[in-house]
Formats: C-alpha cells, sequence, structure tokens
C-alpha cells in the first residue's frame, strides 16, 4: 500500500494501454513509472478519483484522456511515436465538468517516443498542488542532501535533473567551511546521485548553464585560516559526458552576478575581492571560443542582480552597492565587437536598493525586481524593504505596478513558466534583530502592463537565507538547503523539499 491508501500507487511501472492513435507515426506504449511516495504532506492520491492524461509533441495534436483512477497508470492514452513527446498527470476530486478540482499535477521530461523492441520508459512524479512535500526513500524516511549546505548554487540541467554544487557548513560555533561536493536531484525519481568532487571548494560563485548544456562555476570564495579568500579559476561541468574543464579569469571574485546573453557569452559583474574590496572590472567569456575578455566599462557593485533582456541579446545589471553608496542606474548591455559595451535602455530605480532578487515577470520584455534593503552595507532591520520594483526592456522604470511584498533581505524568486513570480524566505525582522524568513508568496503580473498583484502562501516549515529555489521542467519549485537562523542559533540545512504551484488553466 503506497501513501496514496490504494495497491500499487507507492510506485508503479505498468505499460500503458492503447487508446487513442495521434499523429502519422507508428502506435508506441511506453512502460510509464508514476510515482507518488512522498514523506510529508497529504497523501498525493487522496481525494483523487480521476486522472487525466495529456500528450504532447513535435507534429502532434495533442491526446486527452480522463480516466478513474483505480485503472492507475492501463488509462494511459497510446500516440504515434516521434519527437519531444510530454505526458502530463492530473489528478482530479471529480471530472472537471461535475466541479471536480486538480489537486495533484506531474510532467514528464520531453523525450523521443519510439516503437522499438527496447520500447521506451517515462517517469513522472505527482505531487499535490498548493504544499511543500519532501521526496521519499525507500520506506519512511525523508530524502536529505548527502551534505547540508547553504550559499551553493543549484541549476536546471537540459535532462531535467538538477546540479547542486559548492556552498558552505557551519560548525557547532557557527564557523563556515567551504564544500566541493556536488550531487544531482533526479525529480522524476526524487532521488539525489553524488558526482565527484569540484577541483576547488566555492561557496557564493555563480553557476551558468551554457547553451550547449554545460554549466559554468565562476568565481567564489573559500574559507582559509578563518578568512574568506575569492577565487579567479572557474569550473566548467560537463555532467552528461562526467568532466570538466577550468579557466582562469583575470580577477578573483565572490558574491558576484552573471549572467549569459542568447549567444551563449556571459557577462560577470562586480562582487567582493582581494582584501574584501568591491570588484569594479567586468569581464565575459565566449562560451563558443572558450575565450575570456575583459569588459572596459566598470560595474563596482556587490549585491545586484543579472539578468537577460527580451531577446536574450541585452543584459541588466540592476541595483547593488559599491560598498558606500547604493547604486540606482540600471545599466545594459550588449555584446558589440568582442565585448559587452554599454546601451541604452537602462534607467533609474525609485527605491535603490541591494540583496534584492531580479527575476523575469509576466514576460522577456519585463523583469521584477524584489525586497532587498536600503543599506548600503549589511542589511540592517529598519532598512529591510517590503516592495518590488518593475525593469521594463525598453528602459522604463515602473515602481507603481508592482507589487508589495513582505520586508526581507535576500529572498529566494523564481520564475514559473505561466509568467508569475515564487518568493521563499529570506532575512526579515526578528524579535533578535535579522533571522531566517518564512515567508513565501505568489506575484501574478497584470496584464498589458497593468497593476500586478500577490497572494500569500503557507510559511515555510523551517525558514531559511542562503538557500536555492529552482523550477522544474513540470512548474514545481525545488527548494534546498540554506541557513536556519533564529537571532541565536544557526544551523546549515541539509533538506530539500519541493512546492507545485496550482495550474491557472
Amino acid at each position: 500500500m503506497g501513501r496514496g491508501g490504494r495497491p500499487g500507487w507507492k510506485a508503479l511501472a505498468v505499460t500503458m494501454g492503447g487508446w487513442l492513435l495521434g499523429g502519422c507515426g507508428e502506435q508506441v506504449s511506453p512502460s510509464v513509472r508514476l510515482s507518488t511516495r512522498v514523506c510529508s504532506g497529504t497523501p498525493v492520491l487522496e481525494g483523487v478519483r480521476y486522472l487525466r492524461w495529456r500528450v504532447t509533441g513535435v507534429g502532434l495534436e495533442p491526446v486527452e484522456r480522463f480516466t478513474p483512477v483505480e485503472e492507475g497508470v492501463r488509462g494511459a492514452p497510446a500516440v504515434a511515436s516521434g519527437k519531444g513527446r510530454v505526458l502530463e498527470v492530473r489528478g482530479y476530486t471529480d471530472l472537471p465538468v461535475s466541479g471536480g478540482r486538480v489537486v495533484a499535477v506531474g510532467r514528464s521530461h520531453a523525450s523521443d517516443w519510439s516503437a522499438t523492441p527496447e520500447g521506451s520508459t517515462v517517469d513522472v512524479a505527482l505531487r499535490r498542488v498548493g504544499e511543500y512535500t519532501r521526496p521519499s526513500l525507500d520506506g519512511d524516511a525523508c530524502l536529505e542532501l548527502a551534505e547540508a549546505r547553504a550559499g551553493h548554487t543549484a541549476t536546471l540541467l537540459e535532462d531535467g535533473r538538477v546540479l547542486l554544487a559548492g556552498g558552505f557548513q557551519l560548525d557547532s560555533e557557527g564557523r563556515p567551511s567551504s564544500l566541493a561536493s556536488v550531487e544531482v536531484f533526479h525529480p522524476s525519481r526524487g532521488s539525489l546521485e553524488r558526482l565527484p568532487d569540484l577541483s576547488a571548494a566555492r561557496a557564493f560563485h555563480t553557476a551558468t548553464r551554457l547553451p550547449d548544456g554545460q554549466v559554468m562555476l565562476v568565481g567564489g570564495e573559500v574559507w582559509t585560516a578563518g578568512e574568506a579568500v575569492p577565487l579567479k579559476v572557474a569550473q566548467v561541468l560537463d555532467v552528461a559526458a562526467a568532466r570538466s574543464t577550468s579557466v582562469e579569469w583575470a580577477h578573483a571574485r565572490g558574491r558576484h552576478a552573471a549572467a549569459v546573453d542568447a549567444s551563449g557569452r556571459v557577462l560577470v559583474v562586480g562582487g567582493v575581492g582581494e582584501g574584501g574590496r568591491v570588484v569594479t572590472e567586468a569581464e565575459g567569456y565566449d562560451s563558443t571560443t572558450g575565450r575570456v575578455f575583459s569588459v572596459a566599462t566598470p560595474v563596482a557593485r556587490v549585491g545586484m542582480g543579472a539578468q537577460a533582456l527580451g531577446d536574450g541579446q541585452r543584459i541588466a545589471v540592476v541595483g547593488g552597492s559599491d560598498g558606500v553608496t547604493l547604486q540606482p542606474d540600471v545599466l545594459v548591455f550588449a555584446y558589440q565587437e568582442d565585448s559587452f559595451v554599454p546601451v541604452s535602455g537602462g534607467g533609474v530605480l525609485r527605491e535603490p536598493r541591494r540583496d534584492a532578487a531580479l527575476v523575469p515577470f509576466g514576460s522577456g520584455e519585463r523583469l521584477l525586481y524584489v525586497g532587498g534593503h536600503a543599506s548600503p552595507g549589511e542589511a540592517l532591520t529598519d532598512t529591510l524593504l517590503a516592495s518590488s520594483e518593475m525593469v521594463l526592456s525598453e528602459g522604463a522604470l515602473n515602481a507603481g505596478a508592482a507589487p508589495q511584498v513582505f520586508a526581507r533581505s535576500g529572498p529566494c524568486a523564481v520564475a514559473l513558466p505561466d509568467g508569475r513570480v515564487m518568493t521563499l524566505g529570506g532575512r526579515g525582522f526578528g524579535s533578535g534583530g535579522l533571522v531566517s524568513d518564512p515567508h513565501a508568496e505568489l506575484l501574478f503580473p497584470g496584464k498589458d502592463g497593468s497593476g500586478a498583484g500577490v497572494l500569500g502562501m503557507k510559511n515555510l516549515e523551517r525558514p531559511r537565507y542562503e538557500h536555492t529555489c529552482t523550477v522544474l521542467e513540470d512548474g514545481a519549485v525545488l527548494v534546498a538547503g540554506g541557513v536556519e537562523d533564529d537571532g541565536g542559533e544557526r544551523a546549515t540545512l541539509g533538506d530539500l523539499f519541493v512546492y507545485t504551484p496550482p495550474p491557472l488553466d
């Protein structure tokens, strides 16, 4: 018996039965593994009466079918073989025509389905919507990171897995030590796989997925004799081929920002360098040639955000501080004549801030700059901001259309596929000063540039900051690690959980 209370639903693996042929290829019935294992929250199939199966793909008209939950995966439709097939499964309390609600959602990685003797296998993790759930190991134990970590990076890979790299741990006396460990989360299986360690331990680095699928880890810091030492050697990981290469930059830095344009060129700006100085020099990397190049325009900032705009040919650098003064100017760069150069389209923040979250909002034409604080140095309780600002691709700033949020610095924010933005955690108010924040929100973009809205969500079970949030292929959000701080004790977290937003359709 699985947690859904029905035989066989703990980890199903049954061959799909034929029902409807879509497209013009040969009919294929892949083996479907539908996982409903969780160790927290509502059992996935509780209250579910019907499953909706929907297959999409290249050259295929969507194929959809509702079946009683008792049929299990035998009710899934068969379709024509072809490329880019995706199977989405939804659990309903009743048929939609009878007022049924969606309470569970899962979606497979896009793959090619073929009618070969070996066949195809499709993995789908079905999760409750609107809840924080933790993947389960065999039995009732919850899945945990191999090492508790914070200040790490989490990168969605081309195959749908998530690469978790580096970070730091706090010992019993609150002293940090950098990590070199790497692990990969498999969303459809709810499992973790340990990979070889990095060539150098690092925390507060950046991780950028390049167009060829490799991931570039730039900079960061390692603690030596109690001091944070910035790094200048980057490591490019090819997870699929299980190999890595090193790239040396001109300047060592950590706590910087990086973004990649549509052609695979990476812009790296600001950060903290040797001696604790704010790094002024910006640099670039061309992933097609492996060339590191200098950028003539100085960007002396820390606590800023960097994000590609619009069609990906321009990169915006927003907010931050030079260590003494908050920087209100929005800088926009484009690659021209072998380097990144400033172009028109910037603006000025109405409320300068640092350590805010910068994410696409509604479309690639708008960015949202969320939260942060109004101090040029470390955050103070009276400088936390409960506001956000909109950065438009044409350069105009519209603070009035951006929603109010819970006041906190360093929130984790991600853009969902449907245009919404989800924020989780950060550092907020507490009786002892700044503490880990438990708040979570869903921010809704307005239509045609109109006002946006915000919906408060259930608080996190354990508040945290310096954690990661990653949007999975099925639209769910993976949250991993972080620091839990109640104003007295601090602890590095080793848990991970998934939140599946309710679908809009």
